[in-house]
This record gives C-alpha cells, sequence and structure tokens, in this order.
C-alpha cells in the first residue's frame, strides 16, 4: 500500500523540500526567511532543522505569479 501525500497537505515541510518546491537554493530561501517572505517554526538552536510553514509557501507563489 502506498500514500501520496502533497506538500500542500501537511503543516511544515523541510528546507531541502523548499528547494524542490520553489525552485530555489537553499541560501535563496534562507534569504527570503531572513526577510520575512517566507515563515519558519522557531528553532531553539542553529542545528536544528529548519522547518517552513506551507502556508508561507502557497502566499509567496501567489505573490510571484
Amino acid at each position: 500500500m502506498s500514500y501520496i501525500i502533497s506538500w500542500e497537505d501537511r503543516p511544515v515541510i523541510t528546507l531541502t523540500e523548499a528547494v524542490m518546491v520553489l525552485g530555489l537554493s537553499p541560501s535563496t530561501i534562507r534569504r527570503r526567511i531572513a526577510t520575512g517572505q517566507l515563515k519558519q517554526v522557531d528553532r531553539t538552536n542553529k542545528k536544528e532543522m529548519i522547518q517552513i510553514f506551507t502556508k508561507s509557501i502557497s502566499q509567496y507563489l501567489q505573490e510571484a505569479e
């Protein structure tokens, strides 16, 4: 049995997944997070995985159209 879950159905996606969805480099996505264009889950330290809210990615894509 296989399950296919769309990235839009998940509350957050990782930086690597965001690279595939947006077609941008990891450094560009980090800059978009720093400027507030994309929202990430708050991290307690820099070693934690970057998780980006899918709602902010959807809004970013709509604004880009």
